[in-house]
């Protein structure tokens, strides 16, 4: 049975208890992160320095964008931090990013 997103646009949707980012890496590469994994969500301004400009991938094993060909005209990012060895620092940076903060906020009540 395929559950109804509580959030979707062309990079990702927030089910009740994952995220599905539709291109992960560059335009393809899909990849699930459960719930559990997420310790803590915050929001960032982002900046030329901080990411505005990465279109996809790490410059330090730390932190992960996923593939955002807009990413560059955006200056909001949201922030996962994970329990995960590499990548503790996902930034995703969604079509709606009000209505996503919000369903993810959500999550962690």
């Amino acid at each position: 049975m395929v559950k109804t997103p509580l959030y979707s646009d062309k990079h990702l949707s927030i089910f009740e208890n994952r995220i599905l980012f539709k291109s992960w890496v560059l335009p393809w590469g899909k990849k699930d992160v459960h719930v559990s994994h997420i310790k803590k969500i915050s929001e960032r301004e982002i900046g030329m320095s901080s990411g505005r400009l990465r279109i996809s991938g790490t410059g330090n094993f730390r932190d992960w964008f996923h593939f955002d060909a807009t990413r560059p005209s955006k200056s909001k990012a949201i922030v996962l931090e994970t329990d995960y060895k590499i990548y503790k620092r996902l930034w995703i940076t969604p079509e709606r990013h009000a209505a996503a903060l919000n369903v993810l906020k959500n999550w962690l009540e």
